[in-house]
């Protein structure tokens, strides 16, 4: 979601002694500001003293008995475009509240991939219930808008995962979700329009106390992705004719073939796929030429290279 947010309209902040159901998201972007219970109050009001009008929140139990509100707040003159909007952290004890969490950016929303219904639950199957938070740095890329998740140890925020998280989805019926996170490295590779840039899903799971890159550990989620790819390949191919650029698609869809491959541990795999794919449904030299020089960079360039990077076990951060 874009961060065009400076200069809307505010609404009042409206606080009222009533309870929500635990981990339940209350109010939505540009409506009337969300019901927070008794011990949050204070501290909402001061901050709606200092202009910030609740859009957003959830109130859990977070850790041990103490209470907590996750808020987003909406500056009403920011003093820059990435401080509009501020993420809050607030711990009670049933009397009283203080912040112990504060962030601010372009934009912040619970509605995570359009819903909000993992909020304030235990994803990762530690007993620590998670929040989770849309952010966006204002820019335009796959990576400008990333997923937050944190947790609350010791009366302590942790941040445990960023990234441009496209699912969180339990992969393997373990009741234990991962993280699919797109592979942003490849956008706009090598001049391809934004529409053809390869693309591949990367999976992390939680282990040992931190989610890690575990792709090769589920192999069936990648050769259904394999599936879906091949078949927008063969759409692909009746677009290519003797235009230098029309074969764009074909390209971007290719290489992302050879990607889902090296997620999934078969890089040479997908090396040899790759080279069969572009040598295959070539309508004129100058696609020729540049399929070659392709080729020569995810053998020996700087995609070579790329592919190696992120090894087994490495962690989201």
């Amino acid at each position: 979601m874009k961060a065009l947010v400076i200069g809307l309209v505010l609404a009042a902040v409206i606080i009222t002694s009533e309870h929500q159901a635990p981990g339940q998201v209350n109010g939505a972007q540009g409506t009337s500001s969300p019901k927070v219970s008794a011990e949050f109050q204070v501290e909402v009001s001061q901050l709606a003293s200092r202009g910030l009008t609740l859009k957003q929140a959830v109130e859990a139990s977070l850790e041990g008995a103490s209470r907590y509100l996750a808020a987003i707040f909406q500056q009403e003159k920011p003093k820059a475009p990435n401080e509009a909007f501020e993420f809050r952290i607030i711990e009670g004890d049933g009397r009283a509240s203080r912040t112990i969490f504060r962030r601010a950016d372009f934009y912040f929303s619970f509605e995570v991939m359009g819903e909000a219904k993992l909020n304030a639950t235990d994803i990762n199957g530690d007993g620590l219930k998670e929040i989770i938070v849309q952010s966006s740095s204002g820019g335009n890329c796959w990576s400008c808008n990333p997923t937050e998740i944190y947790q609350v140890r010791n009366h302590k925020v942790e941040l445990i995962a960023a990234g441009p998280v496209q699912k969180i989805t339990d992969l393997n019926g373990d009741g234990v979700q991962e993280l699919l996170v797109t592979d942003s490295r490849w956008e706009s590779y090598d001049d391809l329009s934004h529409a053809a840039s390869p693309g591949a899903v990367m999976v992390y799971a939680w282990r040992n106390g931190k989610y890690v890159y575990a792709a090769r550990d589920f192999a069936p989620f990648y050769k259904a992705e394999l599936e879906r790819l091949r078949t927008a390949i063969e759409e692909a191919k009746t677009q290519i004719t003797a235009d230098e650029y029309s074969d764009e698609g074909y390209v971007g869809l290719a290489i992302s073939v050879a990607l889902t491959y090296a997620h999934m541990g078969e890089l040479e795999r997908g090396l040899k796929e790759l080279e069969t794919l572009l040598n295959s449904n070539v309508k004129s030299p100058e696609q020729s030429k540049h399929r070659a020089a392709i080729l020569d960079d995810f053998k020996k360039g700087d995609s070579f290279k790329k592919l190696r990077e992120v090894k087994y076990g490495d962690p989201m951060m």
